[in-house]
C-alpha cells in the first residue's frame, strides 16, 4: 500500500513539474500529490489501449523517414548523416545531407513535451512545457493543438508556448479551457516550431515519441464533464442588404441576425462576388452590443472593380465557444437572390494585370557578404503598379529569398529628377546561415492597385528564365567548408 502511495506521489510530482516541487516541505508535497492523484485517477486508471482510437507504437523509430533525420527529436546526428527537413520528402538517393550544403539547415529538435495539468475543469488553465535543442538566441512563440477525442477538430484547445526568460531551451505553455468546451480527453495533434532563421519543423505524435504518453497514445489532458458544453454552431436567421444600389466606392450597408443555442454568436462576415465571378469583396459584420445576435456591416466595392449585380456568395458565423458555420448562397435559402446593383465608372475599370518590361541584375557575381541590386521596369494600364516581388532559389532549393522592390521618389535636392512610378528597385542579400552558390530567379510577382496579379515562373515564362546570381563564400567560409568535408 505504501509502495503504491509512493509511486503515486512520484507521478504527481513529475506531472506538477520542477517549479511546483522545489522549495516545498515534504508534507505539503505529499498532500498536493495526493490531491492531484485523486483528481487524475479517473483519467489514468485504467490505462486501456482499446479506449483510444490510436495504434500503440512499440518501436519509437517506426514511421521515421529517413532514420538519420531528427523526426523523432534525435540528437547527435552528424552533418554527414543529417538530412534537412526540406529534403526528407525526396527519395533517398536525392536527399542531400547537411555535410554537402553550405549554410545551416538543421531544424530544431523537440526533446521534451509534457502536459503538467492532466485533469482540469472548464474555465481552468492547462499548463505544459517543451524543450528544444539547440537553444535559440531569441526564441519564437509556437502553438500546440489539442483535439477532443470525441468531437475531433470541432472542439480544439490551443496551448500557446513562449520561451523562458532565462532557460533558452525551455518553453512554457498555457491554454485556456473555455467554459463551453465539452468534457473528455483532449489529445495533442501537432505543433510547428520555427527557429531564428525561419526554418520550420512540424512535430506530431505519429513521428515523435516525445509527444506521446507512456502508453504510446498522444500526450493528453482530461476535461471534467461539462453540462454547459456547446458544440453546436450558430445559425443565420436573416441577412438583408440595406443599400440595394450604389456606385463603386460608395458605402453599402448590411444587416444580419444570428442565434445560438448557448454561447451566443460573436462574429460574422459576408463575401460578395461580382457578376463575372472574377472579383470578391469581404464585409466584416460588427455585433451590436445592445442587441445580441444583430450584426451590421458597411463596405464598398473598390473604384477599379466592375459594376453590375453583385451577389452574396457566402457567410461565416462564429459563437463564443469558437463553433463556426459556413453558409453558401447556392445551398442556403436565407442567402439566395441577395444582390446589390453597383454602378461602375467605365473609364476607371481595371481588369488587366500589370506587364513586366525588363528585369535588371547588373551584378551576376558577388561575395556572400555583399548586396546585389535588383531592378524591374513594370507597367500598368490604369490603376498603377502596387507591389513587385522577385524570388531567388538557392542551389539545392533549401533556401528561398524573396526581395521586395520599391518605387522611390527622387530626393528634393535633385530637381532634374522626376518620379518614375514604373521603376522598382531592391537588394538581394544573403544571411550567414543561408546557402552559398548560384541563386536563380524562381518567381516574379506583380500586383496593381486594382488587385490584378501577374505571376511569372521560369518554367513557363521566358522573360525571367536563366536569371541568376552567384554568391561566392568568403575565405573563412571556404576554409570551414573544406574542414567539414574531410573524412
Amino acid at each position: 500500500m505504501h509502495g503504491m502511495k509512493g509511486a503515486r506521489l512520484a507521478l504527481a510530482l513529475l506531472l506538477a513539474g520542477p517549479a511546483h516541487a522545489l522549495g516545498q516541505p515534504a508534507e505539503q508535497q505529499e498532500q498536493e500529490a495526493e490531491a492531484s492523484d485523486q483528481k487524475t485517477r479517473g483519467a489514468d486508471e485504467p490505462s486501456d489501449p482499446a479506449a483510444y482510437p490510436f495504434e500503440i507504437v512499440e518501436d519509437v523509430t517506426q514511421g521515421t523517414e529517413p532514420a538519420s533525420a531528427d523526426v523523432t527529436g534525435q540528437l547527435g546526428v552528424t552533418d554527414g548523416d543529417y538530412i534537412p527537413e526540406v529534403f526528407q520528402y525526396r527519395r533517398r538517393g536525392a536527399q542531400p545531407a547537411q555535410r554537402e550544403l553550405s549554410g545551416d539547415h538543421r531544424s530544431t529538435a523537440l526533446t521534451e513535451f509534457r502536459v503538467i495539468d492532466r485533469a482540469v475543469d472548464p474555465g481552468d488553465t492547462v499548463r505544459a512545457i517543451a524543450r528544444v535543442e539547440p537553444a535559440f538566441e531569441k526564441g519564437r512563440r509556437f502553438v500546440a493543438e489539442f483535439w477532443s477525442q470525441e468531437y475531433g477538430r470541432a472542439s480544439v484547445i490551443y496551448v500557446n508556448f513562449k520561451p523562458h526568460e532565462k532557460d533558452k531551451k525551455l518553453y512554457l505553455g498555457r491554454g485556456k479551457v473555455d467554459r463551453h468546451h465539452p468534457g473528455g480527453r483532449y489529445n495533442v495533434g501537432s505543433t510547428m516550431i520555427t527557429d531564428e532563421h525561419g526554418h520550420k519543423k512540424a512535430y506530431s505524435t505519429e513521428f515523435n515519441p516525445v509527444m506521446r504518453a507512456p502508453d504510446g497514445s498522444p500526450a493528453y489532458f482530461v476535461v471534467s464533464e461539462n453540462p454547459a458544453a456547446d458544440v453546436t454552431p450558430p445559425t443565420l436567421r436573416s441577412l438583408e442588404i440595406l443599400t440595394p444600389e450604389a456606385g463603386v466606392g460608395e458605402t453599402i450597408r448590411v444587416e444580419a441576425f444570428a442565434e445560438d443555442n448557448l454561447a451566443g454568436p460573436t462574429q460574422a462576415r459576408a463575401v460578395f462576388v461580382s457578376p463575372t465571378g472574377k472579383r470578391a469583396v469581404r464585409a466584416d459584420l460588427i455585433g451590436d452590443a445592445r442587441r445580441p445576435g444583430r450584426f451590421l456591416g458597411a463596405f464598398a466595392v473598390p473604384e477599379w472593380y466592375e459594376g453590375g449585380l453583385w451577389k452574396v456568395q457566402k457567410v461565416e458565423l462564429y459563437d463564443a465557444a469558437r463553433n463556426s458555420a459556413l453558409l453558401f448562397a447556392a445551398t442556403s435559402p436565407v442567402l439566395r437572390d441577395l444582390t446589390v446593383l453597383i454602378a461602375e465608372n467605365p473609364d476607371k475599370r481595371d481588369d488587366e494585370a500589370p506587364v513586366l518590361l525588363a528585369v535588371e541584375l547588373p551584378q551576376r557575381e558577388a561575395l556572400a557578404s555583399e548586396s546585389v541590386p535588383v531592378a524591374a521596369l513594370v507597367e500598368d494600364n490604369l490603376s498603377g503598379v502596387d507591389k513587385v516581388y522577385v524570388s531567388f532559389q538557392s542551389p539545392s532549393g533549401a533556401d528561398l529569398v524573396r526581395v521586395e522592390l520599391e518605387s522611390r521618389n527622387p530626393p528634393l535636392n535633385r530637381p532634374s529628377l522626376v518620379p518614375q512610378p514604373n521603376v522598382f528597385r531592391g537588394t538581394l542579400k544573403l544571411e550567414k546561415w543561408q546557402e552559398r552558390g548560384v541563386y536563380t530567379v524562381s518567381r516574379l510577382n506583380i500586383s496593381d492597385r486594382a488587385q490584378n496579379y501577374l505571376n511569372l515562373n521560369p518554367v513557363r515564362d521566358e522573360a525571367i528564365r536563366g536569371l541568376e546570381v552567384q554568391f561566392l563564400p568568403e575565405k573563412k567560409e571556404r576554409t570551414r567548408a573544406e574542414t567539414r568535408r574531410q573524412p
